[in-house]
């Protein structure tokens, strides 16, 4: 991994020595381009880290989920996102470092594959990957540059509808579960996640789709329904062996995991701690989780941070060891999600071949587990009335909505998505941040660099919004 990392961030083009004067600059012994395994990793490490950055200027979505809290400078605690320009830092994150990554490695794939059979894999799993990438801006923004974004002979892409957008990425992921070869592998150590393994990739695009689908299940129940039938047949994922896991490297600081990076190599922990609504619902509950994600505070007890407020990291409760960890994996997709939402599938009226307290037990469980508690922590937990499906508080949009909050602590963009399309908790209702300058953000604005760089794409993608105003408040077209 060391070595393409090292490829990738130093590609040189050249051309062989002759005598002309103009050939004195070039390398003789660098390569034409950068491998395309290179640049396959690159997309999808850079995929990774930006889904797991606890970055203010680029998603602070633990922050608006109130998993965690500011300490001193209580900005995105309070949905106050100009300052650091979190929009923009999203934005540009998710084009440059990962989809602009994708997108060349698909070019590059046919100069170093030669076995057709396997460069078919290896273009169909870095589609998938672009869909994920894809899925984050379009529920992030509404409109986006879509089928212009990448082309780079079109300065000024126009923004495609959303809802386009959206069925294209269900489209999308169809014809790559149709097209992958599971007798043939793709990329190999290149991939990181899976290790070229087409099964398993078959399976994360069934998961994906199931994801995907479900998020339009409030405004198109009939299509959401339809897919949602085709990825279980097609098999999603069983257990946490399946989980889309991205293993860093603590043998140097630009692969080690992104946290550990910024908040213990780079000293910026005190800025952080756990928010104190997060903190004090596993504490209500007893959930084995706590220790599991948090150290105790000076005083021996748990403790957050309030949403919003002026907090201070030294007598507050900190994350954990493993969470703070320099090989602590990044986790795009996994097994207690999929649970959760066959879980949903089945309350919708979706018959998925199991009941909805079956679902909910195994994901809870299988959060409890991935974060080192044992099958008899689960149990006991389960078996609490304030936990158990059958007993436990509110709809199923509440009972799912709070333990898929918990099992997303470290899942950044997930923690938010899931309260804007469950609803819960309610963060607008019991804990509002003391100084919020708007209600619970449904979406991220466009970064403000469009309205000068792109501006009459950019109009008119503001006017496609509800009110047609560039607000966190505008509903995206999936929610009710």
């Amino acid at each position: 991994m060391k070595k393409l990392f090292f490829y990738i961030l130093f590609p040189v083009l050249a051309t062989s020595c002759t005598k002309n004067i103009t050939s004195l600059n070039d390398n003789p012994k660098a390569s034409l381009t950068a491998p395309s395994a290179a640049v396959f990793l690159a997309g999808e490490k850079g995929l990774v880290d930006l889904y797991t950055s606890d970055s203010w200027s680029q998603a602070p979505f633990r922050l608006v989920a109130q998993v965690w809290s500011e300490n001193t400078f209580a900005i995105e605690s309070n949905y106050q996102f100009a300052t650091n320009n979190a929009p923009g830092g999203w934005w540009t994150a998710v084009y440059t470092t990962a989809l602009s990554n994708l997108s060349q490695a698909k070019s590059l794939f046919a100069t170093d594959v030669p076995d057709p059979n396997i460069l078919r894999n290896d273009l169909i799993v870095t589609d998938i990957l672009e869909v994920y990438a894809y899925s984050l801006l379009v529920n992030t923004y509404g409109n986006i540059p879509y089928t212009q974004a990448l082309n780079r002979t079109i300065p000024f892409p126009k923004y495609d509808d959303a809802k386009t957008v959206e069925y294209d990425l269900l489209q999308r992921l169809d014809t790559a579960i149709a097209g992958l070869n599971t007798s043939y592998g793709s990329l190999g150590t290149a991939d990181q996640i899976y290790q070229g393994n087409t099964a398993q990739w078959k399976k994360f695009a069934a998961s994906l789709k199931l994801k995907l689908a479900l998020l339009i299940a409030d405004t198109d129940p009939a299509t959401a329904a339809k897919k949602v039938q085709e990825a279980i047949t097609t098999g999603v994922f069983q257990s946490n062996s399946d989980n889309a896991v991205f293993a860093y490297d603590a043998g140097s600081v630009v692969n080690s995991n992104p946290i550990w990076q910024d908040l213990v190599n780079g000293t910026n922990l005190h800025y952080y701690s756990p928010a104190s609504y997060f903190i004090n619902t596993l504490l209500a509950w007893n959930d084995p989780r706590l220790p599991l994600l948090f150290t105790k505070d000076i005083n021996g007890h748990y403790s957050g941070g309030i949403a919003g407020g002026g907090n201070s990291a030294t007598t507050l409760s900190s994350f954990s060891p493993q969470w703070l960890s320099p090989t602590f994996p990044g986790d795009l997709l996994d097994y207690s999600e999929t649970s959760f939402l066959l879980a949903e599938a089945t309350e919708r009226g979706i018959t998925t071949g199991g009941t909805a307290a079956v679902y909910y037990d195994s994901a809870v469980a299988a959060s409890i587990r991935y974060w080192g508690g044992t099958q008899t922590d689960a149990i006991s937990y389960l078996n609490q009335p304030l936990v158990a499906y059958a007993t436990a508080t509110g709809s199923w949009k509440q009972k799912i909505g709070y333990q898929k909050w918990i099992a997303f602590a470290n899942r950044n963009w997930d923690s938010w998505t899931e309260i804007r399309r469950l609803g819960f908790p309610d963060i607008n209702t019991i804990s509002p941040p003391v100084a919020a300058v708007s209600t619970f953000p449904l979406r991220l604005y466009y970064p403000p660099a469009e309205q000068t760089s792109n501006p009459a794409n950019w109009s008119d993608a503001v006017k496609a919004l509800p009110g047609g105003q560039d607000v966190v408040t505008a509903k995206l077209f999936w929610l009710p």
